[in-house]
């Protein structure tokens, strides 16, 4: 089977219709990002309106250098003339310098904000929430998608004003000059709007469809990557580079149907506006010819010099367009993120509680992550304080789910989870994961040093906490042994570490935040029996006086738990310590006697006494 088909199976069924509205919300929210930064906008508007007037000096001044120097004879008005427009054109330099720093400054900051929200919202996002989304595409909306956004908020605010102030100067001292021949050259104006609608309204869906195909070809990559291990061990290198090419190909062939419909829209408003200018041309010849025409060989260069200087603000008017289809369509794949509302937030009752006991009880708790397919049922008991509970069942009996629901990763579908008396739903979710700590079978480790990645969950503890915490958790003599002690490196994910010191540097990391519940999920796993009798006793020296919930699948980590959970299909089917659990005859014994199947008899029975 092809791992790259169900990618590609999606990316090429994507079909999406045009809607400005969306387009229109887009922008909207994208505005509302730039409200802090209004008086650099405002500054931008000013200097644009300069700019314009600027832009529109010279061809004034050099028609009246044909009229008055060529053929009236007025050398003397030559230099003073030819000054005007040096100082016109340095003046339109420097403008265009500091508006488009401003640009950049504007668009920079307000980029910042957006991202900064992204990246908060992705913080309140629920596990259930990365269980069902890529990293690659997370990542991808973050970077690629906020490009086109940038390069649009670089330049919408100058080109809309240019277009504004320029074909107002420029039509207003036209229509002083002829107001016939304005009417001649502001003809194509409404045509070329027109041309911009349509190339949005086609062009719209395919830049909307390649922003999501990178997005999914992102997590795509991502993924092999990671997985590249695997790739290699079974082989699937010449597959994964074919899944590949199909991908990009839909995103080549995507943007190709795009840059065709571009390449006939864009040219046309240039190519209309010269056709303008060849009428005007050809009326202001009919008008020459008269003997009582008004008009004059500069007044006409006048003309034609500002339909020319017409293309610019309505070429970078139709390039705007492109921007914000662009744009719009990386934006909504922003948005989208930002907009989901979190499955699991602080209730408006919600408060800070200090844990005193530490005391856990489950209340007819059940749980699912689709709706009708249960992962939890009916699950109820208690777990007093400083009582270690252990969990035990087969994988996908809900062991994980079910101490997840203790710091609200997840919440219960039905029922309620008591912490000393207090429904978690009723501590603030930052108050209630402070005080639980948690170790996972997956372990995972920043690139820093050992010290940072300790003090993870504390950064302000001082040395002497950070040191006591790696005592309990047994790993202190390794970290000694080190030449930099606690200030060496660690290396992405932790490799430079074995597995069980990796573990160790996770239990230490929990203990100091000193918490009053812990949590360990099948953190002994993937580690040798030697290294598992270490972690062991970092374990027993970690959860004195701490509520802990151990999930195992070694029946020697937890048989010497004050009592023992046995899950199966996501019900409580035994509840009770080892001497009881043994005794009953039930799953408890079977799997214990299945683990030990290579011991005397007698053996096990004496283990089961113990």
């Amino acid at each position: 089977m092809s791992v790259a088909k169900p990618t590609l199976k999606y990316v090429d069924s994507i079909k999406i219709v045009p809607d400005f509205s969306r387009a229109a919300k887009a922008l909207r929210v994208v505005l509302t990002y730039e409200k802090p930064y209004v008086l650099l906008l405002l500054c931008i508007v000013a200097l644009s309106a300069v700019r314009s007037y600027l832009f529109s000096l010279e061809p004034l001044y050099t028609s009246q250098i044909i009229d008055q120097v060529v053929v009236g004879g007025r050398y003397d008005l030559l230099q003073g003339l030819v000054m005007n427009i040096v100082f016109s054109v340095m003046g339109f330099a420097l403008s265009n310098f500091f508006i488009t720093f401003l640009n950049g400054l504007s668009a920079q900051y307000t980029i910042r904000d957006i991202r900064a929200r992204y990246y908060d919202k992705l913080q309140e996002k629920s596990f259930g929430f990365y269980d069902s989304s890529a990293v690659g595409d997370l990542l991808s909306r973050a970077t690629m998608d906020l490009q086109p956004v940038d390069s649009f908020l670089r330049t919408w605010v100058s080109v809309i004003c240019d277009a504004i102030f320029t074909v107002a100067v420029v039509i207003n001292v036209m229509y002083s000059t002829n107001p016939s021949m304005t009417l001649f050259a502001v003809l194509p104006i409404p045509l070329i709007f027109y041309m911009q609608v349509s190339l949005f309204t086609k062009t719209m869906p395919k830049f909307r469809k390649m922003q999501m195909i990178l997005g999914r070809l992102s997590a795509y990559i991502q993924q092999n990557i990671i997985g590249m291990k695997n790739v290699r061990i079974f082989m699937r290198e010449r597959e994964l580079e074919e899944g590949f090419k199909d991908v990009e190909e839909i995103y080549v062939n995507t943007a190709i149907t795009a840059g065709k419909i571009q390449s006939r829209y864009t040219p046309a408003a240039e190519a209309i506006l010269n056709l303008g200018i060849a009428i005007v041309y050809v009326y202001a010849g009919s008008l020459l010819m008269s003997s009582s025409s008004p008009l004059t060989i500069g007044m006409i260069t006048l003309f034609s010099r500002y339909m020319m200087r017409l293309t610019m603000p309505m070429r970078n008017l139709s390039q705007l367009t492109g921007s914000f289809i662009n744009a719009s369509a990386g934006f909504e794949r922003v948005s989208e993120i930002m907009e989901m509302p979190p499955d699991v937030s602080d209730l408006p009752d919600a408060r800070d509680i200090a844990m005193k006991k530490g005391e856990v009880e489950f209340r007819n708790v059940s749980f699912e992550y689709a709706k009708n397919t249960p992962v939890l049922k009916n699950i109820d008991f208690k777990a007093a304080s400083g009582e270690r509970i252990a969990i035990l069942g087969a994988t996908g009996s809900g062991k994980t789910s079910m101490v997840y629901l203790i710091p609200r990763f997840y919440d219960v579908t039905s029922g309620s989870i008591m912490i000393d008396g207090t429904d978690v739903r009723g501590y603030r979710l930052p108050s209630l994961r402070r005080q639980i700590g948690l170790v996972l079978q997956d372990v995972f480790l920043f690139s820093g040093t050992i010290r940072d990645n300790i003090a993870f969950g504390n950064p302000e503890a001082s040395m002497n906490d950070i040191i006591s915490a790696a005592k309990i958790a047994q790993i202190h003599d390794f970290i000694q042994s080190l030449p930099e002690a606690y200030n060496s490196m660690v290396g992405e994910r932790g490799v430079t570490l074995s597995g069980g010191q990796k573990q160790r540097l996770t239990i230490a990391r929990a203990l100091l935040t000193d918490p009053k519940i812990l949590i360990f999920d099948d953190s002994l796993s993937f580690v040798d029996a030697k290294t598992e009798q270490e972690i062991q006793r970092a374990i027993e020296e970690a959860t004195r006086d701490r509520t802990t919930f151990i999930i195992a699948q070694r029946l020697s980590t937890i048989k010497n738990a004050d009592r023992i959970i046995v899950l199966d299909n996501g019900e409580m089917v035994e509840f009770g310590n080892h001497s009881e659990l043994m005794a009953k005859n039930g799953i408890y014994r079977r799997i214990y006697e299945t683990q030990f199947l290579d011991k005397a008899p007698e053996e096990i029975l004496q283990m089961g006494a113990t």
